[in-house]
């Protein structure tokens, strides 16, 4: 099993090219269990949001909303429309600050609008990491190049001798820690659009939702003042 050139270079290498191993794993680790959790969650926040909008499609006016948030669970969506409740529950019967029926509609979509942006915030959390492992591998991986290299010269001044014997060790470590750097790097800047591109279609998907709901609202509030 040692014979095997790749597990006998790892076995034999210097104490820095362990090092920078090291850390590189510890970045595709944290890259890996990042991914897995993002994708799970937003493939849950996708089926969240469509049950929501199963039931949500047969509102005709936002005093029916109450109804369909108590029916369903989870985030988005939902979250948009439980804000747009809780902001207009907050308004007193008589008003003695006199706002206006424009005014309160803006307060809803701002409700909303807040909402959105929590959301956002929520699916963007963690992404950074995966920036930070596709900006940071290949550096290490560069890292890992230079001083293999370094090694190998030092070697042959120290042996006087050029030989492959002598200069391969420091040039196949210097390639491995290239080579891991870029396994590290690719994955994490794929997954970081990938991820970054659902988040921002969902953003967009929640924004003309919370103009929908404000929307509503200023429609029946309306509605109800000219009756």
């Amino acid at each position: 099993m040692t014979d095997t050139p790749l597990l006998h270079m790892i076995l034999h290498m210097a104490p820095e090219g362990y090092a920078i191993s090291i850390l590189l794993l510890l970045l595709s680790v944290v890259t890996l269990a990042i991914v897995l959790q993002k994708w799970t969650a937003l493939k849950q926040r996708r089926a969240a949001d469509d049950e929501f909008l199963q039931a949500f499609s047969k509102t005709k006016a936002f005093h029916e909303i109450p109804l369909v948030v108590s029916r369903t669970r989870g985030a988005g969506l939902r979250s948009i429309a439980e804000s747009a409740l809780i902001e207009e529950e907050h308004f007193p019967e008589d008003d003695p600050a006199g706002r206006t029926e424009a005014l309160r509609g803006d307060l809803v979509q701002e409700a909303c609008e807040r909402a959105v942006e929590e959301e956002r915030i929520d699916m963007e959390q963690r992404l950074s990491w995966l920036v930070v492992a596709a900006g940071t591998g290949p550096f290490l991986g560069l890292l890992g190049t230079v001083w293999g290299i370094m090694d190998a010269f030092f070697q042959i001044g120290q042996q006087a001798s050029a030989g492959l014997n002598v200069v391969a060790p420091g040039i196949a470590q210097a390639l491995f820690t290239t080579l891991a750097g870029l396994i590290v790097a690719i994955p994490a800047a794929a997954a970081h659009q990938f991820l970054s591109g659902a988040a921002r279609k969902h953003e967009g998907e929640y924004l003309v939702f919370a103009s929908r709901v404000a929307s509503m609202y200023r429609r029946e509030f309306l509605s109800a003042g000219n009756r």
